[in-house]
């Protein structure tokens, strides 16, 4: 089948650009693109460009096999549809009221495309993007089953790679994403160059570093104790194993780095973090059909049980996640 574009997605592609080069694109043959600078391919899978680069390490091509195993169930699995979750996905949903109807959205990592669903209902223009092509078929069946397709673009690409031209997006979003790359920086530049003046990057359920050091450890030895014959199925990927999660210095060094500006930084999920570690756990070999989960009743009283510990000092630095908003300057002066 040849890559007929609609003229919804000529337009969202005149934003792409070659990764390794940042030339301009044109198509070529069946399912092809091409660099118009560097001559390089880039393949094109139902009606998704595969613009990763030709070659790429292993930690990336194991994190993106790993997900595209994951990517029919990622949503259910990840227990995104629980109100403790959706709580503060419209918690970082409100950063986009003051963007014009029609801006242009990257989601970075977009995990089966959830959030782009809520953010097309919004009116905006979504460029989806991962670097599993399992994950993006998913997200572009969804918008599909949503009656959004037209609306979006759909890429597999390298966040610490991006294959946008400088400058020419509005926001870009990445939730549960950035402690997958074995760059953080790497990627913190690539969204200083593609913003707009002005434009935003939002981060959204990046883990904070005390679990990593206390927590999952205590898990591991606990199973090495249960089961001390047995090799138990991690059932996560190379990024989650060997990511120990940010702290707030972290993000800090990340945006003077790039010379993005920090909008704010919010501590969320104290109980709901143990909440979902446990139901992730209770979860793990049922089918998906057969998840547990508490009442939303009960989940409401922990999100505002979770609300008030993050007012009291000390205390409030044992969030289990982070919610981030950068802006890039308007100016070299601001």
């Amino acid at each position: 089948m040849s890559y007929n574009l609609k003229e919804k997605e000529i337009s969202l592609l005149s934003f792409l650009a070659c990764p390794l080069c940042r030339g301009g694109l044109t198509s070529i043959g069946v399912n092809q693109m091409e660099c118009l600078s560097c001559k390089t391919v880039y393949p094109v899978e139902d009606r998704i460009p595969i613009m990763l680069p030709p070659k790429m390490d292993k930690f990336k091509t194991l994190e993106a096999e790993f997900h595209s195993k994951e990517a029919d169930e990622f949503v259910e699995r990840h227990m995104k549809h629980s109100y403790r979750v959706a709580r503060y996905l419209n918690d970082y949903l409100k950063c986009f009221n003051g963007c014009q109807k029609g801006a242009v959205i990257l989601e970075v990592g977009g995990g089966g495309g959830l959030e782009a669903v809520y953010l097309k209902n919004m009116g905006f223009t979504l460029i989806e993007s991962d670097i599993s092509v399992g994950m993006v078929k998913t997200g572009r069946r969804r918008a599909i089953a949503a009656g959004q397709n037209s609306a979006s673009l759909f890429v597999v690409c390298d966040a610490e790679q991006l294959p946008c031209l400088d400058q020419c997006l509005d926001v870009i979003l990445i939730v549960g994403a950035l402690h997958h790359l074995p760059s953080p920086e790497r990627f913190f530049a690539e969204a200083k160059r593609v913003l707009k003046p002005g434009g935003r990057l939002v981060i959204g359920f990046e883990p904070n570093r005390w679990p990593y050091l206390t927590i999952y450890p205590a898990l591991r030895l606990l199973r090495k104790l249960l089961y001390p014959s047995k090799v138990v199925a991690g059932g996560i990927s190379i990024g989650d194993m060997v990511s120990t999660g940010f702290t707030e210095a972290d993000f800090e060094r990340f945006l003077r780095i790039a010379g993005l500006k920090k909008v704010s930084l919010q501590r969320i999920w104290y109980i709901d973090g143990f909440i979902q570690l446990a139901m992730e756990q209770i979860n793990r070999r049922r089918p998906v059909g057969r998840l547990l989960d508490l009442p939303d009743t009960l989940q409401r009283v922990f999100v505002a049980v979770d609300n008030f510990l993050s007012r009291i000092p000390l205390l409030c630095r044992l969030c289990w996640h982070w919610t981030l908003v950068a802006q890039q300057p308007c100016s070299d002066s601001d």
